[in-house]
């Protein structure tokens, strides 16, 4: 029985090999959107904080904020996030995903992906799914902004003396950092590790 599941996950794992490697240029346009995504984030995330009236344009400290400030200020943030930052994304990648599913892909390739997407979402409602990914990215962006902010001499300063725009730089300095130390050495060499593993179709 192990053997069947085994080979089953072969096939089904050299499916989406095959499929990824045939149409590796929808993969690069999907990844380049991916960053345009973050890059965005980060940019609306910089001017609302710099320029928004509640919070004092990022000078407040946290006494001074209510929690009706608090929830306000949020609200708005996830709003601007998402129509200048998702919608767009979402719409350019719906679009893409459109045109490879109704103007390229051929019917019987659809009715395979269909049937092997919907076997995989019976496996994960049978055995679960782990998501530890999200907690420890969070982990290392808290001890890369306790790292920033000891490097920065004010590791002992009050909260009330550092502004919450301080802490909002501190988050997206070590955001970037995190990108370009470990984001860009795990494409370089995942794509090296994908071309000698894959390189060959057969």
């Amino acid at each position: 029985m192990s053997n069947e599941e085994n080979s089953k996950e072969m096939s089904n794992e050299t499916f989406w090999k095959n499929l990824v490697i045939q149409y590796w240029y929808f993969v690069v346009i999907f990844g380049l959107i991916v960053i345009a995504a973050i890059i965005g984030f980060i940019l609306i995330l910089d001017w609302y904080i710099n320029t928004n009236p509640i919070g004092g344009q990022g000078t407040w400290t946290f006494d001074q904020f209510s929690m009706g400030t608090v929830i306000e200020l949020v609200i708005f943030l996830i709003l601007w996030e998402l129509v200048i930052v998702g919608l767009p994304t979402f719409i350019i990648g719906g679009i893409i995903v459109a045109i490879i599913w109704y103007g390229i892909f051929a019917p019987d390739l659809k009715e395979e992906i269909k049937l092997r997407v919907k076997k995989e979402e019976e496996y994960k409602k049978k055995y679960g799914r782990k998501s530890e990914g999200s907690g420890l990215f969070g982990f290392l962006m808290f001890i890369g902004v306790c790292i920033y902010i000891f490097l920065d001499g004010n590791w002992a300063t009050e909260f009330g003396n550092l502004s919450f725009g301080y802490f909002v730089d501190a988050w997206i300095t070590v955001f970037i950092w995190v990108l370009i130390i470990f984001g860009i050495p795990a494409v370089v060499i995942g794509t090296i590790w994908f071309i000698k593993k894959y390189g060959n179709l057969d």
